[in-house]
C-alpha cells in the first residue's frame, strides 16, 4: 500500500480509507504487464513526481509476488 510512503501532496495521495480489489489470475497478470509498462515508459521527473516511480516500482514487487505465490501453490 502507498502508505508506506510520503507524497507531497497529502489531499492527491490520501490514506483515509482503502479500497480491495478482487481479479483472478489472468487479470492480475495482465495488470502486471501493464505496470511494467508504466515503469518503462515513465516519463520522469519533474514532469512526473518522483514518488510515482517510487510507488510504481513497490506496485510492480507486490504483484510480481502475488503471482509467484499463485504459481506455488497452484504448482505452475
Amino acid at each position: 500500500m502507498y502508505d508506506e510512503y510520503e507524497f507531497e501532496d497529502n489531499e492527491r495521495w490520501s490514506t483515509d480509507w482503502y479500497v480491495q480489489l478482487n481479479m483472478g489470475i489472468d487479470e492480475l497478470r495482465m495488470f502486471y504487464a501493464h505496470i511494467c509498462y508504466s515503469v518503462e515508459t515513465w516519463p520522469g521527473s519533474p514532469a512526473r513526481p518522483p514518488e510515482e516511480q517510487e510507488y510504481l516500482m513497490s506496485l510492480k514487487y507486490k504483484t510480481y509476488a502475488m503471482i509467484m505465490e499463485h504459481d506455488f501453490h497452484e504448482g505452475n
